[in-house]
């Protein structure tokens, strides 16, 4: 009996499906719920199961193939029928597949990493791009790493993708300043200062239209999977919903003196109270006084429907290495603070080593998006279809503030709210806003 391959379909309004590559080669035998191959859709990187015993044949589209969903792209043989058929299959005994995360598998091809040298330290043994990043170390450097740091000195924090670049143009990491999250050097970070040098050795063309050196020409590759979802969806919102931009200042005196008294409990019950899980509070709390930002806007053939939701499904977006995911914390209004906090973590976590399901990046009904962790004091999202709302918030600083009498410092923080101006007014989203700096300046109220 020969059994289909096809392209799954992951979520409800997932059309296509990119091969990232196959784990089997044609003509090798493969067991039922083994991994055949991984496959990236709009939105997450998915493993795709063998559904049968047998021999894989006929398999009919390569890595980075775009295939639209229940489309056959191989077979699956008996090996009586493979061999009536003249083909040769190809013994897999010799080594248990390797479990790795789609991330770290392309890391390691990048890099020429041997997986089946790397020891895996994400659940039941599965590889992570960290290990990958691990095993990149030369001998002196992954003992430097295994050993207790001494004081004042520490390991350069860079990605892999930073570190794989850096060596490609010899350059010195420790030298180099990072632009990530607490000084991380990025990709980014390595190609500005190879072009720096180049234009120092003379080695990039100094007059415009003057032709590249060769070797020298830009890199053309289209955009793919994540990135081209995020490229598609978001030029569609910003041309057809009219964005309307409303600020605000939050003063975080008290939930700064809240979050010393709260931590422990916090941490104790599995999160970290962040001013990220204090904001998704407030923001749950704001939209259950004011649903009217909590709803989606969407096309129905002539015509636009309006849909108010009840609970609030809030999507918090998360930077990853290839792109951004936005993980949905279900029915956020009904979680206390401690839940919340270990929501948010375990979503950012699972994110970040593409370990999320498709049900857990869809259906969100608002999303808040920080670049607090950046030097970043303000900035403007567009909107995450089909919503019709999402706050951008920025980064808090210390500033003079008077209380009537006298200038007296107070870290603050700015937030943007960006609404949908077809079904939301500027005074009911100033509305939605002024209640929610309310509950964040007296945070108290968010424990009840």
């Amino acid at each position: 009996m020969v059994t289909p391959v096809i392209m799954p379909k992951f979520g409800m309004a997932q059309e296509e499906g990119t091969i990232i590559r196959w784990l089997k080669q044609e003509g090798e035998r493969v067991e039922k719920g083994e991994t055949l191959l991984e496959v990236q859709t709009d939105k997450i990187d998915m493993e795709v199961e063998a559904p049968a015993s047998g021999i894989l044949t006929d398999v009919r589209y390569g890595p980075d193939a775009t295939v639209p969903v229940t489309t056959v792209i191989a077979l699956i043989a008996a090996p009586e029928e493979v061999a009536a058929s003249g083909q040769k299959p190809t013994s897999s005994a010799p080594a248990a597949s390797v479990r790795a995360s789609p991330v770290a598998q392309r890391m390691a091809a990048a890099t020429g990493v041997d997986l089946t040298q790397v020891t895996g330290s994400g659940p039941a043994g599965r590889i992570v791009k960290s290990d990958v990043a691990s095993a990149l170390l030369s001998p002196a450097q992954a003992l430097q790493a295994a050993q207790p740091k001494q004081e004042g000195l520490q390991r350069v924090r860079a990605t892999p993708a930073a570190r794989r670049l850096a060596r490609e143009h010899g350059l010195d990491l420790a030298a180099l300043a990072g632009s990530g999250p607490e000084g991380r050097i990025q990709a980014a970070d390595v190609e500005q200062e190879a072009q720096r040098e180049k234009k120092e050795r003379g080695l990039l063309a100094a007059d415009e239209g003057k032709p590249l050196p060769p070797g020298e020409a830009p890199i053309s590759q289209p955009l793919r999977g994540k990135r081209r979802t995020i490229a598609t969806r978001l030029s569609q919102s910003w041309q057809n919903a009219p964005h309307i931009f409303l600020t605000t200042s939050i003063d975080l005196t008290r939930i700064d003196e809240l979050t010393m008294e709260l931590a422990g409990e916090v941490e104790a019950a599995g999160g970290r109270l962040t001013l990220t899980v204090w904001i998704a509070r407030g923001v749950a709390a704001a939209l259950q006084r004011h649903p009217r930002l909590n709803a989606w806007l969407q096309p129905d053939g002539d015509q636009l429907v309006y849909t108010q939701h009840e609970g609030v499904h809030l999507g918090v977006a998360v930077a990853v290495e290839d792109g951004l995911l936005v993980p949905v914390v279900r029915h956020a209004e009904t979680l206390g603070l401690a839940a919340l906090a270990a929501r948010i973590s375990d979503l950012s976590a699972r994110a970040r080593s593409s370990q999320l399901t498709p049900n857990e990046v869809s259906g969100s009904t608002f999303t808040l998006s920080n670049l607090g962790m950046y030097p970043v004091e303000h900035f403007t999202a567009i909107l995450n279809p089909p919503e019709v709302a999402i706050l951008a918030v920025g980064r808090a600083q210390m500033q003079p503030i008077w209380n009537g009498a006298a200038f007296e410092p107070r870290r603050m923080l700015q937030v943007t709210l960006s609404a949908d101006h077809r079904v939301i007014d500027g005074a009911a989203a100033a509305t939605f806003l002024a209640e929610l700096k309310r509950l964040l300046e007296e945070p108290a109220r968010l424990l009840l």
